[in-house]
């Protein structure tokens, strides 16, 4: 049987792409210089630009997984403690009851940054620049991302996550939890609709409402998470210079 090339070569394409995600986007008042986001990795990876006016542009290739995971393998191959462990879908979007359905449940996530931040740096220099995250506010990531020690506001941010095979989380999960004085209880909900495909995939968390606890303590009380085919029209680009990554 003969096989046209040409075919092989786009079946070649095609599978190369699939999965791959592109991003780009301006960082407001972003005066830092031209710099790269760059990834951990063990010999540093370039994953995209940012140039001197915060035009930013950033590709995740598929293989970009691989070596986020080689270097955990060989990190924790030396430590004698701490060991790093990636997250499967039913951990990240776990549910006690069987209001909620997972296929592929199994599945290890790769993602890259930390809380779905970028790092940016001059790899030529060594030379630390920032942190950029997509979300919805700066005040939304510095109280999220504070755990618990700031009152938690509505929004949400983007992570990027990376699985091999397909998955799938669907339904609401309700949580009873109790009130300080445990005399009352009231129901912590994650309404999930993730649908990961075989790749890089885009996934929304986000905090639709929240509750002030009886020390007067804002915390989260509803979520949403959800996979998303393109940016909502609203994210902003947020950028936190410094060289505490």
């Amino acid at each position: 049987m003969k096989i046209n090339i040409l075919t092989l070569l786009s079946i070649f394409i095609c599978f190369n792409l699939f999965g791959q995600k592109k991003i780009s986007g301006k960082i407001k008042d972003y005066n830092s210089g031209p710099a790269e986001v760059l990834v951990p990795t063990e010999n540093p990876r370039i994953i995209g630009t940012v140039d001197k006016k915060g035009k930013f542009r950033i590709t995740l290739e598929n293989d970009l997984a691989s070596d986020v995971t080689a270097t955990q393998e060989k990190e924790n191959a030396k430590s004698d403690g701490f060991r790093i462990k990636n997250s499967k879908v039913f951990e990240a979007f776990y549910c006690g009851s069987k209001d909620v359905e997972t296929v592929n449940g199994e599945q290890e996530i790769e993602t890259v940054g930390w809380g779905g931040s970028f790092f940016i740096g001059v790899l030529k220099e060594q030379k630390p620049v920032g942190k950029l995250a997509l979300a919805s506010s700066r005040e939304f990531m510095d109280t999220y991302f504070d755990y618990g020690k700031k009152n938690f506001v509505p929004g949400y941010y983007i992570n990027y996550m990376y699985v091999s095979e397909p998955a799938s989380v669907k339904g609401i999960c309700k949580t009873k939890s109790y009130t300080l004085d445990m005399k009352k209880t009231f129901d912590m909900i994650h309404n999930y609709d993730i649908d990961l495909k075989a790749g890089w995939n885009m996934v929304k968390i986000e905090v639709t409402e929240v509750y002030t606890d009886q020390d007067g303590r804002v915390r989260p009380l509803k979520y949403i998470m959800k996979t998303l085919d393109k940016l909502p029209k609203d994210v902003k680009f947020i950028f936190t210079p410094g060289d505490k990554l």
